[in-house]
């Protein structure tokens, strides 16, 4: 078969008989022999057998693990071509689900470092030959590949995760299930922050594993945490730190705090990017009054602030609201204010008028038909959109199309390298 486009998730298109049939590892316009699996009544997933003739765009993926690991989608494709491909990959999310043609394309922008940009990354614990690994899973699948030697993150992640594999090795069995194992690192600062979550734990359990992982070189902290207590237990979940449970990065030469329990950006290079194009579109940010929703530790609105912006900055996550309090006297930042809420509900006391720009940074699902009606509401002047995924931004971008605003820029950032993830800015206008 001969591979017609790469399309949402990386996949590469092509058809059998009347059926869109989906590739992984493959390139536009490459014949290739596949294996038919997995058929549904309008699609079907297929394994590949053979490239029988290569994309010049085709290149060597570095990772020993790349065939089997769900982590990245592109490491055997030129970087260069990975950034026309999620272009293109954009443009149809528009097209196709947003019902919108972008005017005005801006060139993509590539991350510096296209390996080595996590400053964090979350393993799962498997067990495999009575050792213990740390990994990630296959795609479509719940089977564990050992990965703890990921090209995406930097060399201090990679010794702290070393020690951590060295221990993990040594141990028969451990003192209570792990769900996930964290580690975060701060590129300014040089310290690391490594967070063990389990679904259930007993006190005894939790202080077994802050013994065990405690303690390891360049680590600020280590903090031991479960969803929920064990049956029968009407006490709070528990939750266990050794040393600090937060770092401080840097991030337009002000140090943010960022706790275990709040979202930590993992390109802070492409990130800084983001910002600088963002007080670009704004122009002036002197007197200007900024709404940030979905705002996490509030990054872009106290950087705002600082540039003269009057700034309100909404989380319903009360972990990143005192992150971003903090952060603010750390920096001596005024004419902000801090507001633990949804968006939804904080929405539904803005008056028209209220603000001059409003900035959304939604999780992957996108905005809720409930917050989009709500911001049409406002009639507020300018509405920019940091997206994560095209589909969700394609669908939001159709419904703020059909309000009153129109669609002014779209700028592609390269957040993530080697996988099919889309991060996207957008500059809403209203008419």
């Amino acid at each position: 078969m001969k591979i017609e486009r790469i399309v949402e998730g990386g996949w590469g298109l092509t058809h059998v008989g009347s059926k869109v049939t989906f590739v992984r590892g493959v390139l536009p316009e490459e014949l290739v022999t596949i294996t038919p699996e997995d058929s549904r009544q309008a699609y079907q997933f297929a394994t590949l057998d053979q490239v029988q003739e290569f994309s010049p765009n085709r290149v060597q993926a570095p990772c020993q693990v790349y065939q089997q690991c769900g982590g990245c989608q592109f490491q055997h494709i030129r970087y260069d071509a990975q950034l026309r491909y999620k272009q293109q990959m954009l443009e149809e999310a528009f097209a196709r689900i947003g019902k919108i043609t972008i005017q005005e394309t801006l060139p993509p922008v590539p991350s510096p470092f296209p390996y080595e940009y996590r400053r964090w990354i979350r393993f799962s614990v498997f067990q495999a030959q009575k050792t213990f690994h740390l990994g990630f899973v296959q795609e479509r699948s719940h089977k564990p590949v050992e990965a703890s030697g990921c090209l995406l993150i930097p060399e201090s992640i990679r010794s702290v995760v070393e020690e951590i594999k060295n221990r993990l090795g040594t141990m028969a069995r451990l003192p209570a299930l792990l769900s996930s194992l964290e580690v975060r690192a701060s590129a300014a600062f040089g310290s690391h922050l490594v967070i063990l979550k389990s679904p259930k734990l007993f006190q005894g359990q939790a202080e077994s594993l802050l013994k065990a992982f405690q303690d390891i070189p360049a680590v600020a902290g280590c903090v031991v945490t479960a969803g929920v207590p064990p049956a029968g237990r009407k006490h709070a979940p528990v939750r266990l730190v050794s040393g600090e449970d937060h770092l401080f990065e840097q991030f337009q030469d002000m140090a943010f705090r960022i706790s275990d329990r709040s979202f930590m950006q993992a390109n802070w290079a492409v990130y800084a990017m983001i910002y600088q194009t963002l007080e670009e579109w704004l122009g002036t940010c002197a007197g200007v009054r900024v709404l940030e929703l979905f705002a996490g530790v509030g990054c872009l609105g106290l950087s705002l602030a600082r540039k003269g912006a009057m700034a309100t900055v909404v989380e319903e996550n009360p972990f990143a609201v005192a992150d971003a309090r903090k952060s603010a006297s750390v920096n001596h930042i005024g004419r902000c204010r801090f507001r633990p809420s949804t968006a939804e509900d904080f929405l539904q006391q803005v008056e028209p008028n209220d603000y001059d720009v409003i900035l959304v940074d939604p999780p992957r699902t996108g905005l809720s038909k409930r917050c989009v009606e709500s911001l049409l509401m406002t009639k507020v002047s300018r509405i920019y959109y940091l997206s994560c995924d095209a589909p969700s931004l394609a669908r939001d971008a159709n419904r703020l199309c059909a309000g009153e605003y129109q669609m002014r820029r779209v700028q592609l950032f390269d957040m993530f390298p080697q996988t099919a993830h889309i991060e996207t800015l957008v500059e809403f206008t209203h008419q």
